[in-house]
């Protein structure tokens, strides 16, 4: 167990920013390793990087050890990589099924095409309700293929802005396909 560092973690408790970078220059390299194990992407694992250290500062005032930070930092991270690890599970589901409405699969029955053109006509007509920002970035990551990188370039914001506006797109589109009795 390491020895605990008594005025880093008082000056961390008491909201010193420098304690903050102290304890982020000592646990950064070992915590984005870890998460490298479960996320194999940069950009994602630099994303969970940052919610972690984000958590652990709004946190600053419950820890009474350095351990404890430590552990918090550990367990923190594992379950930001589990949670996306499921999200990106469950968008590959839907990419699957966003697939088969667009007609990838054949079709025998000419019933089944009319339903698959009216309820991609209804997909489409809500995309174009969305509000300008979410729209924008739906249709550059889902139309064109780009990514959150290029989105972001293109747009001249932030990557964190362009995953909260894919978000929010998907959000509402689902509200939107559920109101009308679509459920996907």
């Amino acid at each position: 167990m390491e020895q605990p560092d008594n005025d880093l973690i008082l000056r961390f408790n008491q909201g010193d920013f420098r304690a903050f970078t102290d304890i982020y220059d000592r646990y950064y390299l070992t915590i984005y390793r870890f998460v490298r194990k479960f996320i194999p992407e940069r950009e994602e694992a630099e994303d969970i990087m940052a919610d972690t250290f984000v958590k652990l500062w709004r946190l600053h005032a419950n820890f009474e050890f350095e351990y404890n930070i430590k552990a918090f930092l550990y367990v923190t991270s594992r379950n930001a990589c589990f949670d996306s690890i499921r999200h990106q599970k469950r968008q590959s589901e839907k990419q699957k099924e966003f697939s088969y409405l667009f007609g990838q699969q054949p079709v025998e029955d000419y019933l089944q095409e009319d339903v698959e053109t009216a309820v991609l006509k209804s997909i489409l007509q809500e995309i174009e309700k969305l509000p300008l920002s979410p729209k924008i970035v739906f249709k550059m990551a889902f139309f064109e293929g780009k990514s959150n990188d290029e989105i972001a370039a293109h747009l001249h914001i932030n990557n964190q802005s362009v995953r909260n506006y894919k978000h929010q797109a998907v959000k509402l589109l689902r509200i939107a396909l559920l109101n009308a009795n679509m459920n996907f």
